[in-house]
């Protein structure tokens, strides 16, 4: 594979050339600092621009065109990492080889700016046709958030962890923002999202890259310049003393949510070694040492997993299981965390997560979609690319993970009880 760069006035294209797939993957991404009170409309107007346009002022138009380009793929959306936000419009095109028509490389590439750059606007509005099933569907999105039950514990869990930090806003927003949107200010929200947010083009494919991006920068017309900086880190402040909150819930299991704070953890640490002290703390399935205590050695619980979250500054163990269990299972999760910042792992548990994560990484390289996102924060943040972590990982140590394991701190224990008096 071969990673370039093309930097333009107002934009950068990273461009990833090579014969592997047969599609081509495209993302036109827009990323800015996270501010918790345009979450919502943000996402709304992703997801409006993505329905239909001025050219296509319906959905079964915008369709009808992209089956023209050969069935090609376009979506969008928004997700909110650590204190950015970041706004994807994503296409999957098929590579022009395949392809006898010699504009088919001009109009698939020029297709999503169309889009992007003149949306359905009338009179400084959005079309209300359009805005109301947006909105409708957001209001259901946002509704069902309630019937999932891990994820709605982990929301009541960072909410009570701290209401006002941006790692417990939901990218979706509230009911009430939602409510609160109207044609005129999406439109006017639209003009601000263009003009300010950054913006990156990744492509992988097996392209005459030079050519590709001359298509692009003809097609794409952003003259807005911007040169603010973009902090992506949450600095989610430890306590003490763990806060310990119970909720009632109408689940058919009790959801047990624990997090921990990363402590001054080095760029390294973060991205490499506490991916390998993951994978034997929990997200190594059978063989990791919370799955073993939980269930394999005293049939605690249902379900467990973890999430790293590095640019939050922190880490979740998530479990499901039965009330009766609950103090056992948080006095073995404990534990096993302080096992591991004492240095209790074996060369064997090394050996295997390192065995686990090569195996991991062979899938993802297989992967448009996972190497443009991998691509994505290596161009933003400076993490590792795909291709260089295997010899990273080869150099940690057990040594390395007791480090790690240091910088754990329990910040909150959230149970959301499957039945019972809420306490």
């Amino acid at each position: 594979m071969k990673y370039k760069k093309f930097e333009y006035d107002t934009f950068t294209i990273y461009t990833i050339q090579t014969d592997k797939f047969k599609n081509c993957h495209m993302e036109i991404t827009f990323y800015d600092n996270a501010k918790k009170e345009e979450l919502g409309v943000r996402n709304f107007l992703v997801d409006m621009l993505c329905h239909s346009s001025k050219k296509y002022p319906k959905r079964k138009d915008l369709v009808v065109k992209l089956e023209e380009l050969y069935q090609s793929f376009f979506y969008g959306v928004s997700s909110k990492v650590g204190n950015m936000v970041i706004s994807n419009f994503v296409y999957d095109f098929l590579n022009p080889e395949y392809i006898k028509d010699t504009e088919y490389l001009k109009n698939v590439l020029s297709f999503p700016f169309e889009i992007i750059e003149n949306p359905n606007i009338e009179k400084e509005a959005f079309d209300e046709r359009s805005f109301k099933i947006i909105k409708k569907r957001i209001l259901a999105d946002i509704a069902s958030l309630k019937e999932n039950a891990t994820n709605y514990a982990f929301r009541r869990a960072l909410f009570n962890m701290d209401k006002n930090s941006i790692t417990a806003a939901s990218v979706l927003g509230t009911k009430e923002e939602i409510d609160k949107i109207t044609p005129e200010s999406l439109y006017q929200y639209y003009r601000k999202f263009y003009e300010n947010s950054l913006c990156n083009i990744y492509i992988i494919g097996n392209l005459d890259m030079e050519e590709t991006t001359k298509i692009i920068s003809r097609a794409f017309h952003n003259n807005c310049v911007k040169n603010h900086s973009v902090e992506p880190f949450v600095d989610n402040k430890a306590r003490k003393k763990e806060l310990v909150v119970k909720e009632k819930g109408n689940f058919g299991q009790t959801n047990l949510v624990l997090g921990f704070n990363l402590e001054k953890m080095t760029r390294e640490e973060k991205f490499v070694a506490l991916t390998v002290f993951d994978e034997i703390l929990c997200a190594g399935g059978l063989k990791s040492k919370i799955y073993n205590a939980l269930r394999e050695e005293n049939q605690l619980c249902y379900s467990v997993s973890s999430i790293c979250s590095r640019y939050d500054n922190m880490y979740y163990v998530y479990v499901g299981l039965e009330d009766k269990n609950v103090s056992l299972a948080i006095k073995l999760i404990k534990k096993c965390v302080k096992e591991m910042a004492q240095g209790k792992i074996s060369e064997e548990e090394l050996k295997m997560a390192k065995k686990q994560l090569y195996t991991s990484l062979e899938i993802v390289i297989d992967n448009q979609n996972s190497l443009i996102n991998n691509y994505t924060f290596h161009s933003i943040v400076g993490t590792p690319l795909y291709e260089d972590l295997k010899e990273k990982y080869k150099e940690i140590t057990c040594k390395d993970l007791k480090s790690v394991g240091k910088k754990f701190k329990l910040n909150f224990v959230y149970e959301l009880q499957s039945k019972g008096e809420e306490k």
